[in-house]
């Protein structure tokens, strides 16, 4: 069930048109606001009331949404309207959430018990309960005492032009423990190594619009703090040498680690313990927090899986909201934070007030999604992928422990013999496939089928092989190998298979074995993960699959500061076919503009491409235009579909603009530049499509004779078998005599009657032939074509035969008169 509502504007300047769905799916109902450009926007939660604050203005009519009665959604109103401002009924026990995706924001509100208020007030009701200098609250969730927050100063927070992706990372030689938490609006980086060499870098768009990170003080720790923006989610990457928090304008799904509650006796209220069962918790670190003046105990982490997740409340300690590690603040003085052999314990003396296990359950924030299997629109979980990669543990480290490992193994490889030494080149070569250094691997996975003939039959072994050589593009014997019956049973391979399809542009069958659960994809090492992710959704938008492009796509928003061009230029390429396809023309064209000036040349040409035929058929611009714009591409890139794609194009603007001869010349030389692509059947049906028409349905009277019999004789191979193709050939001979090029009419009939014609279709040809030729004073060769009339009249009967020997012997009159026969 979609609602769309309607909208007025009163005041074109300064009012936006928005439009309203609404829609109910299963365990929540969904309110999403679909504003014509990006932007920014909070949510505070009274009660059973919702605070809906928009930083645009806009006028909107929520009475159709207000007609809906949606399960968890009550009375939506219109508090201001400069800028906008709803309250939104819920019933006071419902969680929800909120997030962006493009130039929507999306609001969810889950079950629960009550009732919601549908109480509607006016629509030009405005905010009149609160003072106008009422300050907005901070954008923190945090619940500190009323004394703490006397004393707290608000995180000063410039508004952003459209929430984009940025980055957080520190890079070091030597391997540091790190935690991220937030708290009251703040996000807090605590690495626990007093001396690093380098600061945490901001990298990202509008990294000089966003607050900066400011160094605080910390014993045994360097520590820092900024301002949370509206509208970011912050996730954890990585760990050791490289760390990252990506901050990004869309949720995506996690893993937090959830404590273990252990006590002694269930029936006592003392005696509990808590324990996370981290994997690799490094140091407990106490730091002072600015603002409060109050103690945080910090847990570090070696690596980004290990993080608490939301925001938990105990009696004796909270637990703030965490990233990377753990963060708590004690509520007791005697609260004991400890490494232990499997995870972080938490306890007392006398053991923690813990009734049950039930305690430990998450205390559920507005943006907390974490739990949930697909965060957009698909309702039914797929089956999962079954696995047969194992990247994350093959990657041992990334790049930038690359070469060392290279390394270790090299030597490791030369002191050993047999199956051993196959085995470490074999490791050897997953880690320089989890690398995506695709040539490398495919050399040594040759090698060990040299040193241990048959293991090239095993399916892990072909399997690696067919990723290798797709990353090293040798997609003809990928698929091959990611083909083989023994790989069947391993969906996870149709990840590649999809991505080798695309390669060969065999986008439609790409499509076909592409899995819709792309879960498994999002745990890859960066360095596949881009390109795989990149192809994917190219599948997905040319099958028109928006919602799938879409996801694919913001899974890699955090990461666009740290690609490389030509990634960055394939996310802004296809995030511009996403808007195109979302009918947003404007921001495809922002999109794709920015790479025509651009770096990367094949972008440049793509965006370019696509460009042109969008403000082409918005009649942005003219043929002519069109014409000298898709010229000079033709020359921007040459090789591969792409260039075939422009060339056909470019035949299409010039056959829709009349010009045929043109038009058909460069589609001919399009099909000879990839003949044995997909898309060359396609421009190939268009040809012969388009010469049909020039002399089936009138356009060869639209056209100059000289044009028109150019057009035959340059592609007449394109000329159909059969009776169709004499009617072409008669309809321009027609044409021709109408110009008065009576011989080269004479021609193409003669052809007919030597070649393609027999029986009843002969006599007709055979008689044009000879009038044609008695018109052009060729009365000798008038005479020869109804001698060829004469010889088929046998295969008409009846009525028609008499009318065509009526008409055969007066022409043939005529022409013995013209021969001075006239007594014949």
């Amino acid at each position: 069930m979609l609602v769309l509502m309607s909208v007025t504007s009163y005041d074109v300047q300064a009012q936006t048109s928005l439009n309203i769905r609404s829609g109910e799916h299963k365990g929540y109902s969904r309110l999403v606001f679909d504003w014509v450009e990006p932007t920014n926007y909070s949510v505070q939660k009274t009660g059973s009331l919702l605070r809906l604050n928009f930083d645009k203005a806009a006028q909107v009519n929520v009475a159709a949404i207000n007609n809906e009665n949606l399960k968890n959604i009550g009375a939506v109103n219109v508090v201001s309207s400069q800028p906008l401002e709803l309250s939104i009924s819920i019933k006071e026990a419902s969680r929800f959430r909120h997030f962006k995706i493009g130039n929507r924001v999306v609001l969810d509100v889950y079950d629960a018990q009550g009732r919601v208020d549908r109480t509607q007030t006016p629509q030009s009701a405005t905010r009149q309960e609160e003072p106008q200098d009422t300050p907005e609250p901070a954008p923190s969730n945090d619940s500190l005492d009323s004394a703490e927050n006397d004393t707290e100063e608000e995180p000063q927070i410039r508004s952003l032009g459209g929430v984009q992706p940025h980055v957080i990372s520190l890079t070091s030689t030597q391997s540091v423990g790190m935690a991220a938490f937030e708290r009251a609006g703040f996000l807090y980086l605590v690495f626990d190594n007093p001396a690093l060499k380098t600061d945490p870098i901001l990298a990202g768009p509008q990294k000089d619009e966003l607050p900066k990170l400011e160094k605080i003080e910390a014993n045994g720790a360097s520590a820092y703090r900024m301002p949370i923006p509206p509208n970011y989610y912050l996730y954890g990457e990585g760990g050791g040498l490289v760390w990252r928090l990506v901050m990004t304008p869309n949720p995506r799904r996690g893993n937090p680690v959830s404590p273990i509650v252990e006590k002694l006796d269930p029936r006592d209220l003392k005696g509990g313990t808590l324990l996370w069962p981290f994997k690799a918790p490094r140091r407990v670190i106490t730091i002072t927090d600015p603002l409060v003046g109050d103690n945080i105990t910090v847990v570090t982490t070696e690596g980004s899986e290990d993080f608490s997740g939301p925001r938990r409340q105990y009696v004796e300690l909270e637990v703030l909201p965490s990233f990377i590690g753990m963060a708590i603040v004690p509520k007791a003085d005697n609260l004991s934070v400890t490494n232990v052999s499997n995870g972080t314990q938490i306890t007392m003396p006398s053991g923690l007030a813990l009734s049950s296990a039930k305690d430990a359950a998450l205390a559920e924030l507005k943006d907390d999604i974490e739990k949930e299997e697909e965060f957009f629109t698909d309702e039914e979980r797929t089956e999962r992928l079954s696995r047969i990669y194992d990247f994350d543990r093959w990657e041992m480290g990334g790049f930038q422990a690359l070469d060392r490992n290279r390394q270790i193994l090299m030597r490791s490889i030369g002191s050993k013999k047999g199956s051993g030494r196959v085995e470490d080149i074999l490791t050897l070569a997953k880690l320089n496939l989890a690398n995506n250094k695709g040539q490398e691997a495919l050399g040594l996975l040759n090698v060990a089928a040299q040193e241990l003939p048959g293991i090239d039959e095993n399916p892990e072994y072909i399997a690696l092989r067919g990723a290798a050589r797709t990353l090293s593009g040798k997609f003809d014997e990928a698929i091959r190998d990611l083909s083989d019956p023994s790989l069947q049973q391993y969906t996870e391979v149709n990840y590649w298979r999809a991505v080798t399809l695309a390669g060969l542009e065999d986008w439609q069958q790409a499509d076909q074995v592409m899995p819709t659960d792309v879960s498994v994809l999002e745990t890859y090492p960066l360095s596949i993960q881009k390109p795989l992710t990149l192809a994917m959704t190219e599948i997905s938008l040319r099958a028109g699959k928006t919602v799938q492009a879409e996801r694919l796509l913001s899974n890699l928003e955090g990461e666009f500061p740290t690609m490389s061009l030509a990634h960055q230029s394939a996310w802004k390429y296809l995030n511009g076919e996403l808007e195109h396809q979302n009918d947003n023309a404007e921001q495809a064209i922002e999109n794709w503009q920015t790479l025509i000036s651009g770096d990367d040349d094949y972008y440049r040409a793509k965006a370019g491409l696509s460009l042109t035929r969008l403000q082409l058929e918005r009649d942005k611009i003219t043929p002519a235009k069109a014409i000298d714009r898709l010229e000079g591409l033709r020359y921007a890139w040459r090789g591969d579909e792409l260039e075939t794609l422009i060339n056909y194009r470019l035949g299409e603007v010039y056959i829709k603009n009349g010009d045929y001869l043109k038009g058909l010349s460069v589609l001919r030389n399009a099909v000879s530049l990839s003949p044995d692509l997909p898309l060359t059947r396609e421009v190939t049906d268009y040809m012969t499509a388009t010469f049909r028409r020039i002399f089936t349905d009138g356009t060869l009277n639209e056209m100059s004779p000289v044009d028109a019999i150019t057009v035959y004789d340059e592609f007449k191979e394109l000329t159909p078998l059969g009776r169709e193709g004499d009617v072409f050939v008669q309809n321009l001979a027609e044409r021709l005599v109408e110009i008065e090029l009576l011989g080269r009419a004479s021609e193409l009939l003669q052809y007919q009657l030597d070649h393609r014609v027999s029986g009843a279709d002969a006599v007709n040809v055979a008689l044009r032939l000879a009038s044609i030729q008695l018109i052009d004073g060729k009365a000798e060769e008038a005479l020869g074509s109804i001698a060829r009339a004469e010889e088929n009249l046998s295969a008409l009967s009846g009525n028609a035969r008499s009318e065509k020997e009526r008409e055969l012997k007066l022409l043939k009159a005529r022409a013995l008169s013209k021969s001075n026969r006239a007594s014949e």
